[in-house]
């Protein structure tokens, strides 16, 4: 098979009313009782009860000023916020202080990891399966800075395995899965019908079995086709390049290629996952760095543009493989990282038994141990003794997982939680600092993962994915094909399988990617369990109902991944003139204080797992500036010199 890019998932090239209910191990009442929460079903991630004491203090409650609770000791080090950046932050401050530290690590979620969360489930034929419920895979090795390379190395993790062992990359050629599927529902387009586009099927010929109207079908296949086109402006490339920058995808197809408004529609879901927008807020130049249709006829070159998105710069400059998978995601890393800091947390110490064990609960908050995670912990404030140029000490107050009011005080501190919590938590922050944390408005997902007894109907179909153009869930995928240790991916169409589906929730209205976002927050912090699940059964029911698929029968367990602050906001044309010229709101934002520093991948504006490692190393360089880090990226997006930017 060849070469597999991020595009192929996310654009299916093997990708995915009224279903009966069925029941599912989903919704069961019992199901924050399970002890790991790996193994949670129903609704899981940033959910209501997680988030309701920073919410409350948000809201101005002021519960939160009596008296507390102080721990005992003085911590050499408070990280706040376990996901990738604080775990790689600890690590690294763990090797690099020089001497022996104590180091606790607080977060409000119920899992180590944040957004790079674990699924399992195990099948009624006993089979073990694991997803992954959040950050999904280690994009494009080949741009990573120095650091990141050292720190994964540094936690086991040979990315040279993924492309030889893990990755099963002629999985779907073998099985026959060759064609996509394009589900148009009913809300969206009047009718519900399912579309295969076969092998080598000519644009025309599946467009015109869609529902879309004759008009449509014709300028649909037309931008496909790519050999009609309008003719490019009279200007040099780089002005056509500028051009693109200013406008949108949807602008671009629609006065440009003067698309009809439904065939325009057919691409609005494609830019989602790239960019956490539709086509309506994206960049034309993003969507021709992404792939897609229209641009033949421009003469753009090629090689990456500054004034791209920093997205948009990767997938333009990347060549590797999208294959670095681990079968929960990036929580294999998440795992990693945390065994490097505490092995006992994860048994093992290879690869594949990061994929095979369980983390140890007991063992992540144990008095007297150098190395703590304290979960179900929400940090309220901070704030130095005395001056924070002289202070010797901060107190962080926080409310612990019992609902106590706690403080605990360190002698410094890695703030490694979202940016608008930490403009909310320090009030020794200057307004100009606090506008620049809050300029990170985090992008809304759903993530879900479906357990199937079996995927006879993908087989059938000859499908490994279905888009659904307008629908509420964007896209159901069948997991990648990964085995590690005893995690076995399915042999045959017989086995159990995990399907993905995902949602990124912004309002699609043509507004910037901020008031999208927000607008999408609100919107999905108003859904139950219900209201996701039952759009998810309809949408495989109306795709796979026509080959014998019953969700009913065949569904066995649902977890859907609420991620309310999701993506970290990325600086794009049209809507950020600043960008890439600068200043840049991320290099206000994250400057530390006193004997705070700032991480995470809102510290550089970029939405991925390397970007939080670089910030990690750029903070863990503030607060121990004799240590000798390896070389890491504080640019947002791949560092300019990599990629050809100078």
């Amino acid at each position: 098979m060849g070469s597999i890019t991020r595009r192929d998932f996310l654009n299916g090239v093997g990708l995915a009313v009224g279903a009966a209910a069925g029941s599912a191990q989903a919704a069961t009442p019992a199901a924050d009782a399970v002890r790991d929460p790996a193994a949670r079903t129903g609704l899981q991630g940033q959910t209501d009860h997680l988030a309701a004491a920073a919410h409350a203090r948000r809201d101005g409650d002021r519960a939160f000023e009596g008296p507390a609770e102080t721990d005992p000791g003085v911590e050499d080090l408070v990280v706040v916020g376990a996901g990738l950046s604080g775990l790689a932050g600890a690590r690294l401050f763990q090797r690099h202080a020089g001497r022996p530290v104590r180091i606790l690590l607080l977060d409000a979620l119920d899992d180590v990891g944040g957004h790079a969360r674990r699924n399992e489930f195990t099948s009624r034929s006993g089979r073990r399966l694991v997803g992954y419920g959040g950050s999904q895979s280690l994009d494009t090795p080949g741009l990573f800075s120095p650091a990141v390379h050292a720190l994964l190395r540094d936690v086991g993790i040979d990315l040279k395995r993924f492309e030889t062992e893990f990755f099963d990359q002629g999985w779907a050629r073998r099985h026959g899965l060759v064609h996509r599927a394009r589900w148009f529902g009913r809300e969206a387009w009047g009718e519900e019908r399912l579309v295969l586009q076969r092998q080598g099927e000519a644009a025309a010929d599946w467009l015109a079995r869609t529902p879309l109207p004759p008009a449509a079908q014709a300028d649909a296949a037309r931008l496909l086709a790519g050999r009609e086109s309008p003719a490019p402006p009279e200007t040099g490339r780089a002005q056509r390049r500028a051009w693109l920058a200013q406008i949108t995808y949807r602008d671009f197809l629609l006065r440009h290629w003067r698309l009809h408004p439904a065939a325009a529609a057919l691409q609005q879901d494609a830019t989602l996952g790239y960019f956490g927008v539709g086509t309506d807020a994206t960049s034309a130049l993003d969507a021709w760095a992404a792939g897609l249709p229209g641009f033949g006829h421009l003469d753009l070159g090629d090689g990456v543009d500054a004034l791209m998105s920093p997205s948009g710069r990767q997938l333009k400059a990347g060549q590797d493989e999208y294959v670095h998978h681990f079968p929960d995601g990036n929580a294999g890393v998440a795992r990693a990282l945390l065994r490097g800091l505490m092995p006992a947390a994860v048994p093992g110490r290879t690869m594949e038994s990061l994929a095979d064990s369980r983390i140890d609960p007991a063992v992540l908050d144990r008095p007297g141990e150098p190395v703590r995670v304290r979960l179900r912990a929400t940090v309220l404030g901070l704030r130095h003794e005395g001056s924070p140029d002289q202070a010797s000490q901060v107190r962080l107050r926080y409310v612990d997982g019992q609902g106590t009011l706690r403080e605990v005080r360190a002698r410094q501190v890695l703030l490694a939680c979202w940016h608008r919590v930490i403009a909310r938590i320090a009030p020794e922050l200057g307004d100009a600092q606090r506008q620049a944390l809050d300029d990170q408005v985090k992008v809304p997902l759903l993530y879900a993962n479906v357990l199937l007894s079996n995927w006879h109907a993908w087989h059938r179909a000859g499908i490994r994915s279905v888009q659904a153009p307008g629908g509420f869930w964007q896209q159901a995928s069948l997991d990648f094909p990964v085995s590690m240790g005893g995690l076995r991916f399915a042999a045959t169409p017989e086995d159990p399988m995990l399907v993905h589906l995902s949602k990124v929730v912004v309002s699609g209205d043509g507004r910037d990617a901020r008031s999208q976002a927000a607008a999408g927050r609100r919107q999905l912090q108003g859904w139950t369990f219900d209201d996701l699940e039952r759009p998810l059964r309809a949408l495989l029911q109306g795709a796979l109902g026509p080959y014998g698929f019953d969700a009913g029968r065949d569904i066995e367990a649902i977890t859907i991944n609420r991620w309310s602050h999701g993506y970290a906001y990325e600086y794009m044309r049209p809507w950020d003139a600043y960008w890439p010229g600068g200043p840049l709101p991320c290099e206000t934002a994250h400057r530390g204080w006193g004997r705070v520093a700032i991480a995470n991948a809102d510290a550089g504006a970029y939405a991925y797992a390397h970007s939080a490692i670089d910030q990690a190393h750029r903070a863990v360089a503030e607060l121990l500036p004799q240590a000798r880090l390896p070389k890491w990226s504080r640019f947002p997006g791949p560092d300019p010199a990599a990629i050809g930017l100078g």
